[in-house]
């Protein structure tokens, strides 16, 4: 098994679309995780609220 993925010059075309398609899945699943730990990171920090009232100071 080794020597077959060791030199990718003798794979046929099955061989050559297994592996795009799990390189594929990998990237994908490394992309999802990526952006869950993001999103879940936001969501745990503090944010700032907006001053919705920005009409109620009198202006100078």
């Amino acid at each position: 098994m080794s020597e077959v993925l060791s030199n990718p010059g003798t794979w046929s075309h099955e061989q050559w679309l297994v592996a795009s398609i799990l390189g594929f899945v990998v990237l994908a699943v490394v992309l999802v995780i990526y952006r869950l730990a993001r999103i879940l990171r936001s969501v745990n920090s503090k944010r700032e609220r907006p001053n919705l009232r920005p009409g109620r100071r009198p202006r100078r």
